[in-house]
């Protein structure tokens, strides 16, 4: 099913606090939903990507076909120096995962971040256990490069987190 991008914006707070309401059951997959979600978290997500200076963050709603809101992508952590930043994607409910819709939502910010941004490396970090997105993150051309012990702390547990990265000439035949 195809999706589209569109910038985080105050008027689709009331509908992330909704679906993130559920915040336990997506912990498990990785930050920012260790915890509740708060419109001042979001307000502040889109404070960042305003203003005329580059941002260090870039953040955005998926949304079908019919305008429904699945879930959030993002480029951030930017290092424009370096040229790198790190992707992240998150589906909100199990029924709209595997439906095309994080594939759609990574080949968006791989294009645009490579494209428009002039980026360098994408990263990907992918909390261990997370097959899906392994897999997905792998289909479309990222590479595994480390593992970082014991990076992401979850239920009181320390899970490690794996890094999967895309070098922008690597891209050219993988992401399409």
């Amino acid at each position: 099913m195809p999706v589209s991008l569109r910038a985080l914006s105050e008027h689709h707070i009331p509908t992330i606090l909704e679906a993130c309401a559920d915040w336990e059951e997506l912990a498990q997959h990785g930050p920012p939903y260790w915890r509740p979600r708060s419109p001042a978290e979001l307000r502040r997500k889109i404070d960042a990507t305003s203003g005329p200076a580059p941002a260090t963050e870039y953040n955005f709603v998926l949304s079908t076909e019919d305008g429904r809101l699945v879930g959030e992508c993002s480029l951030h952590a930017i290092d424009w120096r370096s040229r790198v930043a790190q992707v992240g994607i998150c589906v909100w409910s199990p029924e709209d995962r595997a439906q095309g819709h994080g594939r759609g939502g990574v080949q968006s910010m791989v294009e645009w971040g490579f494209d428009h941004l002039g980026l360098h490396r994408l990263e990907a970090w992918i909390v261990d256990g997370n097959g899906p997105s392994q897999r997905l993150f792998t289909q479309l051309g990222f590479t595994y490069e480390a593992t970082l012990r014991h990076r992401y702390l979850h239920a009181g547990v320390y899970r490690n987190v794996a890094l999967y990265t895309l070098i922008a000439d690597d891209s050219q035949s993988t992401c399409t």
